[in-house]
């Protein structure tokens, strides 16, 4: 087949990772794959690296501006002219908006649409939801297809009108990979001794909640030795790092920015949290679980579908610091039940999520 993905931004959150995930795969299997994005980030450098054709389009951006997503709407349409794909795999708000509309003018013959999220679940005004929920009830509507990457996410939209008949669950899949020990992984990233350590991978958006984990830390941090590892970077990054200095916890937050490959640090953490306030199904627990580490999440989307409490981890309710900082302080003092969530999350990860089950029934549905 001749396969084109497509996503809006090229840096390398959740949905990038899947698009490349697949690429990858795609190509190894034989298909004609290129990706079609906005700008030319990290993205772009991976797929370079394999060898998976990219086109960029600098009109594509994540923020809605009419007269630049007109342009990136033609742009799309020429380009599937050209492309002439068997199948076009949207991914993203916009691109998917845009691109299914483009795609059914131009007569692609598949149009998948990967659901990685919903925004609308997400905090805003209620008239902004309204018109969000219209848009992916058009998006669904347009497209063959919609890969839910957990049953939360297909609940949100199943009783739209036709829009169960046209979705399918497909979990987010995952590989086992290198970790750096525990010992060199804490010097590179520049954790003294054995100090108790949390820390969290994301992109610093207001959606995954790293402004609730900083407000947890602090009162974490009143009674308990510690520090904080934050790897991401984002457009939250700044006001993070004017709050962890309002807050007087600067000294025991670690803000390291974007690392490459950052997974393969996770053994320098004693906890890994996430405190997002909306997901689909992130890779984050999952890539926590491979190596072993208790997981502390937020109960949203499809994370109680990983995390489940006192089971293979911890959940807390969004917006809640207070939960968060309550259950550290239980994970602080019993490492025997830090060990055994680790183990149990591990087992379960390796089980169910794998990302050979991912490829499988993705291409099935091409």
């Amino acid at each position: 087949m001749k396969i084109l993905y497509g996503i809006t931004k090229s840096n390398f959150g959740g949905a990038q990772r899947y698009v490349y995930e697949l690429a990858r795969e795609a190509k190894h299997r034989g298909h004609d794959t290129a990706v079609l994005l906005g700008g030319r980030g990290v993205l772009t450098e991976k797929l370079d690296s394999r060898g998976v054709r990219v086109i960029s389009l600098p009109t594509l951006g994540r923020d809605v501006r009419i007269t630049k997503d007109l342009r990136a709407f033609l742009d799309i349409y020429r380009i599937l002219r050209q492309e002439r794909p068997d199948v076009f795999h949207i991914n993203s708000s916009k691109m998917a908006a845009i691109g299914a509309v483009a795609a059914r003018i131009a007569g692609v013959p598949h149009i998948i649409f990967t659901a990685h999220g919903w925004e609308f679940n997400g905090p805003g005004p209620l008239y902004r939801k309204i018109a969000l929920k219209a848009i992916y009830w058009v998006t669904i509507a347009v497209s063959d297809l919609t890969i839910c990457v957990s049953e939360k996410t297909m609940n949100d939209v199943a009783a739209w009108p036709f829009a169960r008949k046209k979705c399918a669950v497909v979990h987010n899949g995952i590989a086992p990979f290198d970790l750096v020990p525990r010992d060199m992984a804490r010097q590179e990233l520049g954790i003294k001794g054995d100090t108790f350590t949390v820390g969290t991978i994301s992109e610093l958006r207001r959606i995954k909640g790293p402004d609730i984990l900083l407000y947890a830390w602090r009162d974490f941090i009143k009674n308990h030795a510690g520090v904080l590892v934050i790897i991401g970077e984002g457009e939250e990054l700044a006001n993070l790092k004017e709050q962890a200095k309002k807050l007087g916890i600067e000294s025991s937050v670690y803000f390291l920015g974007f690392m490459d490959n950052a997974k393969k640090f996770l053994k320098a953490f004693d906890v890994f949290v996430l405190a997002s306030r909306s997901e689909a199904l992130p890779y984050a627990p999952l890539e926590a679980g491979l190596a072993g580490l208790p997981v502390v999440a937020t109960a949203v989307g499809g994370v109680p579908e990983i995390i489940k409490d006192l089971e293979t981890g911890a959940l807390v309710q969004p917006e809640f610091p207070e939960e968060i900082c309550h259950v550290l302080e239980g994970f602080a003092a019993d490492a025997k039940m830090r060990t055994d969530l680790g183990e149990n999350l591990k087992k379960f990860v390796e089980e169910e999520y794998s990302l050979g089950q991912m490829f499988d029934k993705t291409f099935a549905l091409y």
